[in-house]
């Protein structure tokens, strides 16, 4: 069952990844591999939001440890619920829940960094699109 957390990435990214990694090193052994997982089912953002690990049981391609992977992922106030964005945007008062959010979906793919060996890159955060509330300073 795909829906299970972890499964999609097992299942179906894995072997697409691995197959990506070796047309890279055939052609260059220095070649980066940038890889993340699925956001749903990794991740849900009902009770407070989960934020579960990886599927990945090694960087795909390669060894736990290698030099050339590297795990992506990206993190947004509004993957916790609607209402966080009702907007568009989050609003200055989920500030906390936002930042609650981000630690655990920060916190856990660190971990899974950790797991697999390789550098964890973050490369899409935040949510605004404007100059709307969530710009603003908080004390």
């Amino acid at each position: 069952m795909v829906l299970l957390p972890g499964r999609m990435d097992t299942k179906y990214l894995a072997p697409m990844y691995e197959k990506i990694h070796e047309k890279y090193q055939s052609h260059d052994k220095t070649q980066q591999m940038w890889f993340e997982p699925v956001p749903f089912p990794d991740e849900a953002g009902v009770l407070g939001g989960f934020v579960f690990p990886v599927g990945f049981e090694t960087p795909p391609g390669g060894e736990i440890g290698s030099p050339v992977h590297v795990l992506n992922d990206h993190t947004y106030c509004c993957q916790l619920s609607a209402k966080e964005c009702l907007s568009g945007e989050p609003q200055i008062e989920h500030a906390g829940i936002c930042r609650e959010w981000h630690e655990k979906r920060v916190g856990q793919r660190a971990k899974d960094a950790e797991r697999l060996g390789v550098p964890l890159v973050i490369t899409e955060f935040g949510a605004c699109l404007t100059e709307g509330p969530c710009t603003q300073e908080i004390n």
